[in-house]
């Protein structure tokens, strides 16, 4: 099973930064089963022209955008970060449904929840979906199940998405995690269970398993649904390139585990011509790229690119 271990870690975000103010997002009394909460960097009493909205990854949290949000508030006070606790994940507020996923419409429909809320508070700004990881495949599938001539943000940005397999994973075995899902859809596993020794560098300074140790909304077992789901996401990542009609801004670490360069030049090339699309690949950068050593350098581009969209 080391094999799915390999498929399924590159979607794993740890966070390392000090928790911030945790703003609640309050719902009517009959919708708190799917009530969220998030975090905002912004500057005080500045209007945003621009509002990211971060969707963090696999056993993440919002607080994974701190980095960024910190350095946008310093440099961009035009800009806003809004990040928000992905379903299933270990904020999500009803404990019986982290590690699982029913359906990624479900995390289609939460997005697209979040991205009207914020056009509320914000109804002249641009806004910018902005997916690291996992959240980089709920973002780009969630444009591609938008009616075509009617995208749901302005932008888009990928941050070490996964969008192939690589190719030491055969099919077969791809297949065999999507009919281990369809029969127990609810059994649940470890990622330790299916690992074995093996261990991915994520930063210069770390690894998957140490990360996963200090993290307060760790995951220890998902359901064979969830990993089966994520599995479709990857197998669709390059289908879904044709389908993006907005600027999207690709990041990627050339030290990544689970995509090289190559792999990411093939997902930006099917991106329709007539669609403004920068890649950025950052040598001996790994795949958390938030807490990369290279961040600073990173967030610049980050910048320079927004300021484009203004």
């Amino acid at each position: 099973m080391k094999f799915l271990f390999s498929i399924l870690l590159g979607l794993v975000l740890s966070g390392c930064a000090n928790d911030v103010f945790l703003v609640s997002n309050p719902k009517p009394e009959t919708a708190q089963s799917d009530t969220f909460g998030y975090r905002t960097w912004r500057r005080q009493g500045v209007e945003p022209d621009v509002v990211i909205i971060g969707i963090h990854g696999f056993c993440g949290a919002s607080v994974d955008y701190t980095n960024l949000g910190e350095h946008l508030v310093k440099r961009q006070p035009l800009t806003a970060l809004y990040a928000y606790e992905v379903r299933g994940q270990g904020s999500d507020p009803i404990k019986e449904r982290r590690g699982d996923i029913g359906n990624p419409e479900q995390w289609y429909a939460d997005l697209e929840a979040f991205t009207q809320l914020v056009e509320e508070r914000h109804p002249e700004a641009k806004i910018i979906w902005y997916g690291e990881s996992m959240g980089a495949l709920i973002a780009t599938h969630a444009i591609c199940s938008a009616p075509q001539g009617n995208p749901p943000c302005d932008g888009l940005v990928l941050s070490s998405p996964i969008v192939r397999f690589k190719d030491d994973i055969e099919p077969w075995k791809v297949a065999l995690v999507k009919v281990a899902a369809a029969t127990l859809p609810l059994a649940r596993v470890s990622l330790d269970a299916i690992s074995g020794e093996q261990d991915v560098q994520m930063t210069q300074e770390s690894n998957h398993g140490d990360q996963s140790k200090t993290n307060s909304y760790n995951i220890e077992q998902h359901t064979l649904r969830l990993l089966g789901t994520l599995t479709n996401l990857i197998d669709g990542m390059n289908g879904c390139a044709a389908k993006l009609e907005v600027p999207t801004l690709i990041l990627h670490g050339d030290k990544d585990y689970f995509n090289n360069d190559s792999d990411m030049r093939g997902f930006v090339a099917r991106i329709p011509s007539g669609v403004s699309k920068t890649y950025k690949n950052y040598p001996n950068a790994y795949h958390l790229l938030m807490y990369d050593e290279k961040r600073d350098k990173i967030f610049r581009d980050v910048e320079k690119w927004l300021n484009r969209q203004r």
